[in-house]
This record gives structure tokens, C-alpha cells and sequence, in this order.
């Protein structure tokens, strides 16, 4: 974090010949269980992790906002104001999108510049789109002078990304950005946004990331059509249950599926059995953790990938075939794709003193099944980090 902080601090130095007001930092995310449920109001449990999205900034006398991405360096800018969903450079998108709703919110946007960098991987599943949000949103509250509550900063940044950027995510990403607690996973009910911290750490094992090298964008990727197969389901089960109050998916109960399976086509029906099943298998890992029952944990995230790859359909080759070289590794308890899938990450739950022989098993293997664009697979152990906060401007 503070390599990072200083690089990106220098960065905004040397490209605004200035010092920065604020310097904001915000996490990405590894969902340990609990997938495509957040937006059908059901159980999730991510942690925050030692991954970031650090924005420095400062106010300016003009009427304009000048970024500089310390990653792609790029810049973009805009008027205060005037905020395009379609703007050029991709990455401002999220920054306007987060300007547009504080407008909305009714916070006056000044003129400022800004640098932004980070070292989460794009694309791989971890939340940076949503980090980026909350660091911008948060360096804002430093610039304004203001501190806003959390489930509606998290709520802000997820308006941003789902009705100005096009992307129809769920609230987790942006929620555990910015709430997120140092060892503890946080167990969010997504249908009123209630939490509770549960601890994420087991003697003598740890949480290990294995980036797959394949990338996707959730905008070109099938996670839209996701959503309406989950809620043409949910239209299927009002219909069939008008005495029942079903606001969300969250509301059918698994003894319920076998009668659906009659009402609702193929896809729209699996699609509901792996939601249902999921946030049944998120209250039983935290059960386990709390018992600290490591094997229990393992077989959760195992079911939990092979609902997502059979029933929900997001996994895809280089998941699977992680999976696959994990499940036949000494010290591997559990593991599963994490995020929305089409690529993107595994987290696995491993004996720490196996990391390096599970790691090296997982680059012989991958190695072999290296695409010509693709970097192959990165692995990496996580520590779980706190939320977004601002830093010392001096850095």
C-alpha cells in the first residue's frame, strides 16, 4: 500500500506540478461464497483485500476535471456537469459516473485534477471498477469536507456503475470497498443491506488468489442476460405463489424448486436453483468458520463452483481447469471461481505451508494452456484488508 500510495502521490506531482488536497485508497475484493446472489437480494460474504485503488487529488479554480490514469497513461477530462456515459477513455466512465450521482445527490462538484493507480488486476474479477468508484467517492468527501454514511456511499458508487456505466451489478463490490474490516469477511444480506463481520482467517490455513489470466468484460460478457433469466424465475414464482410475498429470489425457499421446475424453462430454472442453493452454502460457511471447519469451508466452495459452472453457466476452461489442478493438489481444502465468472479469478482455501507446492501445480499446469493474448495464471495469498479511507495528503 505504501509503494503504491507514493507512485501514484509522485505520479500526480510530476503531472499536475502540484501537491495533492487528498489521497484516497480503496480495496478490491475476493468473494469468498455467494455468487450472482447479491442482486436478487440474497446472502454474500466478501472480504477486502490487500489490493488497491489509490486517487490523489486536488481542487482547482476552474470548471473542469482533468484525470490522469497512472496505469494506462491516460488522461480524460470533462466539464463539471457534463458527464458522458459514452466518453472515450473507458476508465473516466466510472469517475463521471460517480461525479454525475454526488450531483444528483446534491453535492456541488468543484473544478479539481486528479491522478489515479492501482495494482488490481483488470479484469480478473476482483472489484477494481467498484475500488475506483469508492476511491473517487471517498477523495471527494475529503475534498467537500464531508463524510458520507456508508451503505449510501456504497449505494452512490453502484447507481454509478449500473444507470450511468450500463453495468447491472450488485451492491457487494461497492458495500465491502467500503466497509470492509481487517481479518474479517462481511456477511451482507442484500435484501435490506444488514451486515455483520465474521472472522475470515483459520489456524494454519490461508486464502489463496489464483488469477486465471483470461479476461472479461461484464459489458461484454452474458452477466445482463444473467440478470433477466433471474428475473423472468422470479416472475414465474410470483405467479405461481400469489399468496406469498416474494420480493426477490432471496424469498423462495429450496423445498419450493421441484414445483418451479415445471413452470419455468431450462435456463430460467437453473439459473433460480443455483441462487437458492448458493445462499443456503453462504450461511453454512459461516457456520463452519466460526467453528473453524476448514474441511467444511473446502466442500462449500467446491459445490459453490460446480453450481456456478452447471447451473448458472458463468465458469469457463481456464477456470475449470484450475479448479480441476487444485482438487488433485496435497493442502488444497476448497476453491471456486470468484466474481462474476467469464473469466477472471479462483480463491482457494489452502494449508499455508502448502502454498509453494500448490503454486508451483498450478504454473506447471497452467503453462501448458496459455492463449496467445492471455498472461496465464498469477497466484497470490490475500490479506484482509479495512475499508477505503483517506491518507496524509504529504505522503
Amino acid at each position: 500500500m505504501i509503494e503504491l500510495a507514493t507512485r501514484v502521490s509522485d505520479s500526480f506531482r510530476k503531472t499536475w506540478s502540484t501537491t495533492p488536497d487528498v489521497i484516497s485508497i480503496a480495496p478490491g475484493r475476493v468473494n469468498l461464497i455467494g455468487e450472482h446472489t447479491d442482486y436478487s437480494g440474497g446472502f454474500v460474504l466478501p472480504v477486502a483485500i490487500d489490493r488497491h485503488i489509490v486517487v490523489a487529488a486536488k481542487r482547482t479554480n476552474g470548471s473542469e476535471v482533468a484525470g490522469d490514469s497512472v496505469d494506462f497513461d491516460t488522461g480524460a477530462e470533462c466539464p463539471v456537469g457534463y458527464y458522458d456515459p459514452e466518453h472515450p477513455v473507458e476508465w473516466f466512465r466510472y469517475v463521471a459516473g460517480v461525479l454525475f450521482e454526488m450531483e444528483r445527490a446534491g453535492y456541488s462538484i468543484p473544478g479539481l485534477c486528479f491522478s489515479a493507480g492501482g495494482d488490481i488486476a483488470i479484469g480478473a474479477g476482483l472489484a477494481s471498477s467498484a475500488a475506483l468508484e469508492v476511491a473517487v467517492l471517498t477523495a471527494l468527501e475529503g475534498l467537500l469536507g464531508v463524510r458520507m454514511d456508508d451503505r449510501e456511499a456504497a449505494l452512490l458508487c453502484q447507481r454509478a456503475e449500473n444507470d450511468f456505466v450500463g453495468i447491472n451489478c450488485g451492491i457487494m463490490d461497492q458495500f465491502i470497498s467500503r466497509k470492509g474490516r481487517r481479518d474479517h469477511a462481511l456477511l451482507i444480506d442484500c435484501s435490506d443491506l444488514s451486515s455483520e463481520t465474521v472472522g475470515a482467517n483459520l489456524p494454519g490455513y490461508s486464502w489463496l488468489v489464483i488469477d486465471s489470466g483470461k479476461r472479461r468484460g461484464l459489458l461484454e460478457s452474458k452477466y445482463n442476460q444473467r440478470r433477466n433469466e433471474c428475473e423472468r424465475a422470479l416472475g414465474e414464482a410470483r405467479a405461481l405463489f400469489p399468496d406469498r410475498e416474494i420480493r426477490n429470489l432471496r424469498d423462495i425457499s429450496k423445498d419450493t424448486l421441484p414445483k418451479l421446475k415445471g413452470v419455468c424453462d431450462d435456463n430460467a430454472y437453473r439459473r433460480l436453483r443455483h441462487v437458492v442453493t448458493e445462499n443456503e452454502r453462504v450461511l453454512k460457511t459461516v457456520d463452519a468458520l466460526r467453528r473453524q471447519d476448514a474441511d467444511t469451508v473446502g466442500r462449500l466452495l467446491y459445490q459453490s463452483h460446480e453450481s456456478l459452472r452447471d447451473d448458472f453457466e458463468v465458469s469457463c476452461e481456464e477456470l475449470d481447469d484450475i479448479v480441476k489442478t487444485l482438487s488433485q493438489a496435497a493442502g488444497v481444502t476448497g476453491a471456486r471461481l470468484t466474481g462474476a465468472g467469464f473469466g477472471g479469478s479462483v480463491v482457494a482455501l489452502v494449508r499455508t505451508d502448502a502454498v509453494p507446492a500448490i503454486a508451483s501445480a498450478v504454473e506447471k499446469r497452467n503453462l501448458t494452456k496459455v492463449r496467445v493474448e492471455e498472461a496465464g495464471a498469477r497466484i497470490f495469498p490475500i490479506k484482509i484488508d479495512d475499508g477505503a479511507g483517506l491518507l496524509e495528503a504529504n505522503w
